[in-house]
C-alpha cells in the first residue's frame, strides 16, 4: 500500500476538521430568524448545516451513534418538531420511515421535504434483480451476485417496513451526496431568497470537499479494487463497491442483522467457512446493529487475522461529514493491506 492517500487523507482530515460546523462569513442573525432545518440522522443535518451555516438552525431526530435508525419508533416530541420545520431532511427508500410517516400525518408540502435518494443516480444506475440471488435479493436491495451467494433466497427480515429496490444507504455514495448538496442550497434558497449566493457558496465549498473524497478514493481504488469483503450489514455497499471491492456477504446474514433477526445457521456456516478459507479481505462491521451474532463473527474474524473495519450509519461527536467519510478512506486502506 502506498503512502500517498494516507498522507493525502491525513491532510484532507485536518483541513475538514475545521470545516465541520459549515462556518460562513455572515454575521449570526438572531435565533429566532434563523430556518429550521430538520433531519432524520445526523449526516443531513450535518450537511445543511454547512450549506446554511449561521442562518440555519439544523437538527436531527437521530443524534446518538447509540440509536438504530432502522428501528426507530417517533414520539410526540419528533413530531412537533416536524411541525415547526421549514425544511425536513430524510434518506427515503424505507430507511428513514418513521419520518416520513410524521410528515404524511402533518401534510407537510413536498417543497418542504427532501429525500436523498430522490437526487441520487443509485436507483437509476441500479439494475433489476436478475436470476442470480444477490446478498441482498432477500430484502429487495440489489447489488452484484457472486459465486456464493447465486441462487439463494431468505424471507425478508424487514417485515412490515417497505424498502426500495435498490440499496438505499446511500450517504455511503460520494456521487449521491454531491447531488444532494445543491439541492439542498436551492431548498433553503426558496425559503430565503435573499440568502441565496451564501447558500450557494458555502454549496459550492462542500462540493469541493467532496470532489477531494472522491479524488482521494479514486487513489484507493488502485490498491483494492478486486479485494473481497464480507459485511454485517449492508449499510457501507457503496463506498466499498465503489472502491472496486467485491461482496462475498452470504445470502441472508447482513438483511436479518439488519432486521434485528437471528441470522440463521446455514448463514452463519458459510460466513465462517469464509472468513477461515482466507475467502473474505475484510469484514465490514456496523458498530450501530451490533448483536451477539455480529460480535461472534467480529471475534472469529480476527483470529482468523482478517481485518475488521469498523462503520457506523451516523456522525461520531463532533465531527463533519465529510471529515468522518476521510477517516472511514483512511480506516479502509489500513485495514486492507
Amino acid at each position: 500500500m502506498t503512502r500517498s492517500l494516507g498522507l493525502a487523507a491525513a491532510a484532507l482530515l485536518g483541513t475538514l476538521a475545521l470545516a465541520a460546523c459549515g462556518n460562513t462569513a455572515q454575521a449570526q442573525p438572531a435565533e429566532d430568524s434563523r430556518i429550521q432545518v430538520l433531519s432524520s440522522t445526523t449526516v443531513y443535518a450535518n450537511l445543511a448545516g454547512q450549506i446554511g451555516g449561521d442562518l440555519v438552525d439544523s437538527v436531527s431526530i437521530i443524534d446518538s451513534p447509540s440509536q438504530d435508525p432502522h428501528s426507530y419508533e417517533a414520539t410526540a416530541r419528533d413530531k412537533l418538531a416536524v411541525s415547526k420545520a421549514q425544511l425536513v431532511i430524510g434518506n427515503g427508500g424505507g430507511y428513514d420511515q418513521f419520518l416520513d410517516n410524521l410528515t404524511q400525518d402533518l401534510h407537510l408540502p413536498e417543497q418542504a421535504v427532501l429525500h436523498a435518494v430522490d437526487h441520487s443516480p443509485v436507483p437509476a444506475e441500479s439494475p433489476e434483480p436478475e436470476h442470480e440471488a444477490t446478498e441482498h435479493d432477500a430484502h429487495e436491495h440489489e447489488h452484484e451476485a457472486t459465486e456464493h451467494d447465486a441462487h439463494e433466497h431468505e424471507d425478508d427480515a424487514h417485515s412490515g417496513h417497505a424498502h426500495a429496490g435498490y440499496n438505499e444507504h446511500v450517504w455511503y455514495d460520494l456521487d449521491s451526496m454531491r447531488e444532494l448538496v445543491p439541492e439542498i442550497a436551492d431548498r433553503l434558497s426558496t425559503i430565503s431568497p435573499e440568502n441565496r449566493a451564501a447558500f450557494e457558496a458555502n454549496a459550492a465549498t462542500l462540493d469541493k470537499e467532496l470532489s477531494g473524497l472522491e479524488s482521494s478514493a479514486k487513489t484507493l481504488r488502485g490498491e483494492v479494487q478486486g479485494r473481497h469483503f464480507a459485511m454485517t450489514e449492508p449499510v457501507p455497499y457503496h463506498l466499498l463497491e465503489d472502491l472496486g471491492m467485491e461482496d462475498l456477504t452470504p445470502a441472508g446474514f447482513s438483511e436479518a442483522i439488519e432486521g434485528g433477526a437471528e441470522v440463521s445457521p446455514q448463514a452463519l456456516k458459510k460466513m465462517t467457512d469464509l472468513l477461515a478459507a482466507g475467502k473474505i479481505d475484510v469484514l465490514a462491521y456496523n458498530t450501530q446493529t451490533a448483536s451477539p451474532q455480529t460480535e461472534r463473527i467480529r471475534d472469529f474474524a480476527l483470529k482468523q487475522n482478517v481485518p475488521v473495519v469498523d462503520f457506523s450509519e451516523t456522525l461520531p461527536p463532533n465531527t463533519g461529514y465529510t471529515e468522518w467519510m476521510a477517516g472511514n478512506l483512511q480506516s479502509i486502506e489500513t485495514g486492507v493491506k
